[in-house]
């Protein structure tokens, strides 16, 4: 009877266990100059099979999509009649998908975990059980949950020998399935703290001991490995066949998709496409905030570790920008002049290494539209966390999700520089901490050494008196 039934499914659900390809499906660019442009690029989905990388926004923003090859023909007649701006990226997706190598971790050889190539899900959570094993003494690694598909999301705790404990950083990776980068730099991060002992750079060192670190480095990790098995394009979590998208999914601004009026630009064209309620869609919020077992896990664990928490750094792709909070509104609000000074400061340490481009500032900014329920914006809001930034990392549309193996360790030794400008100790949480760890203050001092006057005179009386 249970195989009967198993055949039924299949029937009925042809593409649970399918792999999707994308032979001689195209990466597309458009460039909205007018609101006929927009309301035309918005419309895609209705009509064709398409796969946005980069979602409609605001007018001169950028629209990168991947379409199949049975509508190019009406769709390029379209695009002509309405005159919009085009040109094409990728001519056959598949193939720079088959590009991107995937290697194997061997168990207890580090040496052959790299940053020359992507992993999947069980190398590299084997390969953080055995830093582990390697670390005892300073490296934790623990489940904060598990996944639909009884995955452990693994976190990582990191203290430094002579670590002054001053203040916490969490480092957030792999929320969004189809961006492989995004992992492999959270753990060329873990790997850089980890070597930062013998390392010769100097600010490493210093601020590798200056933090507590707390890295997850696959959020995601069911949505990764359906990446890796079934379609590489997926983005969302395997919460059914559809799917919930992560980062949509925290209980800040949840599902708030209608902007207020500060949320359009001088068009008055909509700017808030950034979320749905449809679960067909790959921005789909899910039923409510903190539906999912991902985002749960994920909450308590920043809960569990908000004190004294300073930075937390999120990392996607692509597109070179470092988003500010708060993603559903155009204001810059609380500390945004101060961060993006900041950011400023990372874009240039990012920029001297290979000329690398980044912009900073707010989702609208930046990309283009608003949008709810992010990670990091809860984060900020709920803690009070001063240095919170999400990261979309290279490049800027000419790979996209297809990212060549020879740009892992480039993107990952650049961003680096970036991060490290970014950690300079600065706030007031930071003084505090660095008082209380150094034993005495200059208070403490006083008075101890007033102590010891008065002790070293009493001693001088009796000796006298006595004598």
């Amino acid at each position: 009877m249970s195989l009967f039934y198993l055949i039924s499914f299949l029937l009925f659900h042809p593409n649970y266990c399918a792999t999707k390809k994308y032979t001689n499906y195209t990466l597309y660019r458009g460039v909205p100059v007018n609101k006929s442009h927009l309301d035309f690029f918005n419309s895609l989905s209705e009509m064709f099979d398409v796969n946005f990388w980069t979602p409609p926004g605001s007018l001169y923003k950028p629209i990168d999509f991947v379409l199949a090859p049975g509508d190019k023909k009406v769709f390029l007649k379209m695009a002509e009649e309405y005159d919009v701006y085009l040109s094409t990226l990728i001519a056959d997706v598949q193939r720079a998908f088959d590009m991107q190598r995937v290697k194997s971790y061997i168990r207890r050889n580090l040496g052959s975990f790299d940053w020359n190539d992507f992993y999947r899900i069980n190398d590299i959570y084997n390969w953080l059980k055995d830093l582990k094993d390697k670390y005892p003494e300073f490296v934790k690694v623990e489940s904060i949950g598990t996944t639909y598909e009884k995955r452990p999301i693994l976190a990582v705790h990191v203290t430094l020998p002579g670590s002054k404990l001053r203040s916490k950083v969490i480092v957030e990776g792999g929320i969004h399935a189809r961006e492989w980068i995004g992992p492999c730099f959270v753990t060329y991060m873990l790997q850089q703290i980890l070597d930062s002992p013998k390392s010769n750079n100097s600010n490493l060192k210093d601020i590798a001991l200056t933090y507590e670190w707390f890295f997850v480095p696959v959020l995601n990790p069911d949505g990764y490995e359906y990446t890796h098995t079934n379609n590489r394009l997926w983005r969302k979590n395997r919460n059914n066949e559809y799917g919930v998208d992560l980062n949509r999914n925290f209980d800040h601004a949840f599902g708030n998709i209608v902007p207020d009026r500060e949320c359009f630009d001088t068009t008055t064209v909509r700017s808030a496409v950034g979320v749905s309620f449809s679960h067909y869609e790959e921005t789909y919020c899910g039923a409510k905030a903190f539906s999912e077992k991902e985002t749960i896990a994920m909450s308590n664990f920043v809960r569990n570790h908000s004190n004294h928490l300073e930075y937390y750094l999120a990392f996607h792709s692509y597109g070179q920008a470092m988003i500010l909070p708060y993603a559903n509104t155009r204001a810059h609000m609380e500390n945004f002049d101060t961060v993006a000074a900041m950011a400023k400061q990372a874009a240039d340490h990012i920029a001297l290494r290979y000329n690398t481009r980044y912009v900073y500032g707010t989702a609208y900014d930046t990309v283009g539209y608003v949008t709810s329920g992010v990670s990091g914006c809860w984060v900020k809001e709920t803690f009070s966390v001063p240095y919170v930034l999400t990261f979309e990392l290279p490049d800027r549309g000419q790979y996209g999700f297809a990212l060549p193996n020879e740009k892992i360790t480039p993107t990952c030794i650049e961003t680096m520089d970036g991060v490290l400008s970014l950690l300079k100790p600065r706030t007031k949480i930071y003084d505090k901490l660095r008082h209380e760890h150094r034993g005495f203050d200059d208070g403490q001092r006083t008075k101890f050494l007033d102590k010891l006057v008065i002790l070293f005179n009493v001693c001088l009386f009796v000796i006298a008196r006595f004598d």
